[in-house]
């Protein structure tokens, strides 16, 4: 299970101190894993479309790009559900 370093309060969240160094670390990386969701997703809807264009949407590779597509929205989706809180 994860390590909290933020503790909730009634106006939102604290950091103690001693972990704030901690806490932008993780806060960076988890916005790097959002930019490369990000960036991920754009790669796969260019694939689909040459995919399309090539009137391969039947074919293995478009079904297991589209299931990656699909994951990875569902990814961003619960990412900014969270960040909208």
């Amino acid at each position: 299970m994860m390590e909290r370093f933020t503790q909730k309060t009634k106006d939102g969240y604290a950091i103690a101190p001693e972990l704030q160094t901690q806490a932008i670390m993780r806060l960076g990386r988890w916005e790097d894993t959002v930019e490369q969701l990000e960036h991920e997703q754009a790669e796969i809807a260019a694939q689909l479309e040459s995919l399309r264009a090539a009137g391969k949407e039947k074919s293995v590779r478009f079904r297991e790009s589209f299931a990656r597509k699909l994951t990875v929205s569902t990814m961003l989706d619960t990412l900014r559900r969270s960040d909208a809180k």
